[in-house]
């Protein structure tokens, strides 16, 4: 399962004019709009947070909001980070 940070979620989103901080990935988690998946000990030692961004989520709020499947692949083929 691929997943990113969210720092990088953030940044993503800011490509798509979307969303600029982590505190907005965060609001977006918590209205259930994107996913979360536990890191492993050795990655949350160096993550402000226990959790990363289910990178199938954010494609598909991408797409949700009407964005082409090219610019989200292009976005996010850089975007793979865990």
């Amino acid at each position: 399962m691929d997943k990113l940070t969210v720092k990088k979620t953030a940044r993503i989103l800011n490509d798509f004019n979307i969303s600029f901080s982590e505190g907005a990935v965060k609001a977006l988690v918590q209205h259930q709009l994107l996913k979360t998946v536990p890191l492993e000990y050795e990655k949350r030692r160096n993550s402000k947070y226990n959790f990363a961004i289910e990178l199938q989520s954010l494609e598909g709020y991408l797409k949700d909001k009407g964005f082409p499947d090219d610019d989200i692949k292009d976005v996010l083929s850089y975007g793979k980070e865990l």
